[in-house]
């Protein structure tokens, strides 16, 4: 029987992914943060919303940021049913693009509802949608580093008071510039000994890459969100990639369409293009799927029309997610054999491959 032919748009859409650096509240719908200003009589106008969410910063005349947007949505989350929707939705949103497995941040030291109750509800979420939708998510409770070490370790502190096997690991977000990681080594190492898979953001927004080094020689983070700045340290950055380390990295990073923004000069230099060629175990994520106005297909779609990559380098960076994700040894293993047949097979149906100019191709190889 013969296959039917697909798009390149239609690929982007069917390959199976997985999202390993995905914020919860990023995910939160224009529609919903609407809605749930409504349920609770929260003052927003439809304007302001928009300012939130870069699809509309023509309109706005402002993007008031990702953790802007995250501190005002946990602010309107009142409920445990208010958590439960949104991750509904961001399953939805997900399966449509071909994702397969997310691990999705959330701070629990932002809402006013205990760790328990958000967490109950987030996990029988999880549950509806893999019954629903078959898709997998996971949960990273994370630090909000512009709160006090004293917080974090409170943090990890209710993780391990209240488990569930669908909470894997710990995170860290927020800005850095002021609060370096070494700050909460205490709630890291309380986490570690108690079997939790460790990560952290760490020059994400353009600073030194000590931060990055921090994160791996003394916190002993298993994988780094975002670690751009790493390729300003020839020898750290060959070392990391010798040794495999996993890098989630986000092509709708604010910080770059504000260094370059010209169009064709933030394809060339972004950092993600070097951080390949130096064979560094890299992942693309959408880090905020809303906020950033982005999506899984577009994320893959970026590293192809935009950077450069051929789709020999996507089936690599599936193959990374995959061993860099925090589950069983046995499922990856299941993963890795189905999901590269998937994107092989997908890939033969291709009414045509992308054109590359020959200045801005590459084909990653680890």
């Amino acid at each position: 029987m013969k296959s039917t032919p697909i798009t390149l748009s239609e690929f982007y859409h069917r390959f199976p992914k997985a999202d390993l650096h995905y914020h919860l509240l990023g995910g939160v719908r224009l529609a919903t943060m609407l809605s749930l200003a409504e349920k609770y009589q929260v003052e927003l106008t439809e304007h302001d919303a928009k300012a939130y969410y870069r699809a509309h910063q023509q309109e706005t005349g402002i993007v008031k940021g990702g953790i802007e947007a995250l501190t005002f949505l946990y602010q309107l989350m009142q409920e445990p049913c208010d958590y439960a929707r949104v991750l509904r939705e961001v399953a939805e949103d997900a399966h449509a693009c071909g994702v397969k497995y997310i691990e999705t941040f959330w701070n629990p030291s932002d809402t006013e509802l205990s760790y328990l109750a958000v967490t109950t509800a987030l996990t029988d979420a999880i549950d509806e949608a893999y019954q629903q939708m078959g898709i997998i998510i996971r949960l990273i409770p994370s630090i909000n580093r512009e709160k006090s070490p004293e917080e974090a370790v409170a943090m990890v502190n209710e993780m391990i008071a209240h488990p569930h096997p669908y909470v894997l690991g710990v995170g860290i977000d927020y800005k850095e510039h002021n609060a370096p990681v070494e700050n909460f080594w205490k709630a890291y190492r309380i986490a570690k000994k108690q079997g939790y898979k460790l990560t952290a953001h760490c020059s994400e927004f353009g600073l030194h890459w000590r931060n990055v080094e921090t994160g791996i020689e003394l916190i002993e983070v298993d994988r780094i969100d975002h670690g751009y700045s790493i390729i300003d340290n020839p020898l750290l950055t060959k070392e990391y990639a010798e040794k495999g380390i996993p890098f989630t990295v986000i092509p709708s990073n604010t910080f770059f369409f504000k260094q370059w923004p010209e169009h064709q000069q933030w394809c060339e230099h972004h950092p993600i293009r070097a951080m390949a060629k130096a064979g560094m175990n890299i992942i693309p994520c959408t880090d905020d799927w809303h906020i950033h106005n982005t999506t899984s297909a577009n994320c893959y779609r970026v590293m192809v029309e935009d950077f450069g990559f051929d789709l020999g380098s996507l089936k690599q960076m599936i193959i990374n997610s995959i061993e860099a994700c925090w589950m069983p040894t046995e499922v990856k293993m299941q993963w890795l054999a189905e999901w590269v047949d998937e994107f092989d097979t997908l890939r033969t149906n291709l009414v045509a491959e992308p054109v590359i100019a020959p200045e801005m191709k590459i084909c990653y190889r680890r």
